[in-house]
């Protein structure tokens, strides 16, 4: 009995802890990329908004929106096997954080892209 005791043990930390703590360390580096890249393209396309007149605009925001889209899928794909692998949310915002240290990108950037008013 002990020796099971001593099993079901080591498969709780391993399903709670280790586990998640591959996870991250397996995904990270792509995680921070998708991330940087699904933020550059929506900044990308909220700038080509506000740039082109009405008839170039559908043709362009059209193939940069269809670009965004693909670079964002793979983004939320990782992000939910990440978290079905019991990443938390909190260590997932923190991979976050550090794209912008990384890429030095300023904050305003970053929020600016996710903002509603730009549309």
């Amino acid at each position: 009995m002990t020796i099971l005791g001593a099993l079901g043990i080591i498969a709780i930390l391993g399903q709670e802890y280790v586990r998640p703590w591959v996870a991250e360390k397996v995904y990270a580096g792509e995680y921070m990329r998708l991330v940087f890249e699904c933020d550059s393209a929506m900044h990308e396309e909220a700038a080509l908004r506000q740039q082109l007149d009405d008839a170039s605009r559908s043709k362009l925001l059209s193939l940069s929106a269809d670009v965004g889209m693909m670079i964002c899928h793979d983004y939320d794909k990782l992000r939910k096997t990440m978290l079905m692998h019991g990443v938390s949310e909190d260590n997932l915002a923190m991979l976050g954080l550090n794209v912008l240290e990384i890429e030095q990108i300023t904050v305003s950037k970053m929020v600016d892209a996710h903002r509603m008013d730009r549309f």
